[in-house]
């Protein structure tokens, strides 16, 4: 079995082709003859069979999905990071994963710098952009309700665009899912699974929430991975990386 450094799970619905093609064509294109990496999009069924016809030959023709067995869903998202977890920790071997969202753009280098450098823990990883003492919504959209979580606060957590495990904690994660219980949020979710192991977040300032100022689809100094990256952001900020090098 082939060896990653560093596998990376894309969570991405299964009409997002245009947003898959983009991100094979730019940043997780593979230029090295062994790469370092390898990309795999965490994908649920649908109802629509025109979908459901194009994604098996998207399949076929790339060999990249993870397809879940559920029928995708905005609240399924617990759901498909279980699956992805899952399914990595089963058939790849890996050292870290980077969990993502198929609306991000990714500087490997930087991330692969990261992971390499000295200072990086290689076990009991847990990184990304660092929230604390979140408050639970307890109305509109993330709604959770009193039976759902009775807390005032939420663990420590790392919102699910992107952050990065070691593979030792994919895999303590993937044991705990029988005995811990299920909840919606799935960012929160990885963070109630981090507390419950004594996990903490590694923060790293590379995880960028938005466009920081003056820096609108132009990657900074710091960027590792940066969200809410539109298609035509994308390919202006992947041409930014290409002529840096």
């Amino acid at each position: 079995m082939q060896h990653d450094d560093l596998l990376m799970i894309i969570s991405s619905a299964p009409g997002n082709f245009q947003r898959r093609n983009l991100i094979r064509k730019t940043w997780a294109f593979e230029r090295a003859f062994r790469p370092r990496w390898t990309t795999v999009f965490l994908v649920g069924q649908t109802r629509d069979e025109a979908v459901s016809v194009t994604l098996l030959k998207e399949d076929k023709a790339h060999k990249d999905l993870a397809r879940a067995s559920y029928y995708d869903h905005y609240w399924n998202q617990t759901r498909k990071i279980q699956m992805g977890f899952e399914w990595a920790v089963t058939y790849c071997n890996f050292s870290f994963l980077l969990k993502l969202d198929d609306d991000v753009f990714v500087h490997i280098p930087r991330v692969l710098s990261f992971l390499s450098a000295p200072n990086t823990p290689k076990k009991k990883l847990y990184a990304g952009n660092h929230y604390t003492n979140n408050v639970p919504f307890r109305g509109g959209k993330w709604k959770v309700t009193y039976e759902e979580y009775n807390q005032t606060r939420y663990p420590d957590f790392c919102p699910g665009f992107g952050y990065i495990l070691s593979h030792d904690v994919v895999s303590t994660f993937v044991e705990t899912f029988s005995s811990f219980p299920f909840f919606r949020l799935d960012d929160v979710y990885v963070g109630m699974l981090a507390d419950r192991n004594g996990i903490s977040v590694t923060n790293n300032n590379g995880f960028e929430v938005g466009h920081p100022r003056g820096f609108v689809c132009v990657p900074t100094n710091y960027t590792l991975v940066r969200h809410d990256v539109g298609e035509e952001c994308q390919m202006k900020m992947f041409k930014t990386l290409v002529f840096s090098d």
